[in-house]
């Protein structure tokens, strides 16, 4: 990274700082069947992570539910697939001002709305999701651990979990080379990791958020 961009990122954070310390929360924890109100925060690079999350809003979905999802794309165009998706606003890099901070209007939307549940589902640090989990105004947050995350209310840890579901990793991975033995077999790596480690974060995470007890 240059260090242009190291200091702009470092003023993004101090800037992130100071909104949340001025933004008064009030954490209630919400388990998804009390949650009438959920917004689902993502990394959309990658399109596996798009059809993932759009299995788990069929799954979530019923008439007393409204559901609010935002990806993030890390590129300076949206990907022509991600267009005209109906209950889906995507932001990407042309979207962020000079520190990083998301500035659309479908981000500002989502940081302002009081969701009952907010499910952060990137798998790594990106900054823009960051700052927008950070500065929602929702009332309980869950995502992937991280040491130095402060925004979310609960976590879980893949990195200590998934050592357990090794095996289930090779068998996705074999059976994606096999299918699609015409890629590159480093890209079918990639897909298949971002593929278990988003599906494993899911599971855990709705496992738990059903079982919580206020």
């Amino acid at each position: 990274m240059k260090w242009a961009d190291i200091i702009k990122a470092r003023i993004g954070r101090q800037m992130l700082t100071g909104k949340v310390s001025d933004a008064g929360r009030k954490v209630s924890l919400c388990t998804l069947s009390d949650a009438k109100n959920i917004g689902i925060l993502y990394n959309a690079t990658e399109y596996i992570s798009f059809e993932i999350v759009r299995d788990l809003v069929k799954q979530l979905s019923n008439n007393s539910i409204t559901i609010s999802v935002l990806g993030y794309v890390d590129s300076k165009k949206l990907i022509d697939h991600y267009l005209y998706r109906k209950g889906f606003d995507f932001f990407s890099k042309t979207d962020l001002n000079w520190y990083y901070k998301p500035v659309s209007t479908q981000t500002e939307q989502f940081i302002k709305e009081p969701f009952d549940l907010l499910l952060n589902l990137s798998l790594d640090y990106q900054f823009p999701i960051h700052y927008i989990s950070s500065a929602s105004k929702a009332l309980f947050k869950a995502g992937r651990y991280s040491l130095t995350d402060s925004s979310l209310d609960f976590m879980i840890d893949i990195e200590k979990e998934k050592e357990t579901m090794k095996g289930l990793h090779r068998d996705i991975m074999h059976e994606k080379t096999l299918a699609e033995n015409g890629n590159i077999e480093a890209d079918i790596e990639k897909r298949t990791e971002i593929e278990f480690q988003l599906k494993f974060l899911i599971n855990q995470l709705v496992h738990y958020l059903s079982i919580l007890k206020k």
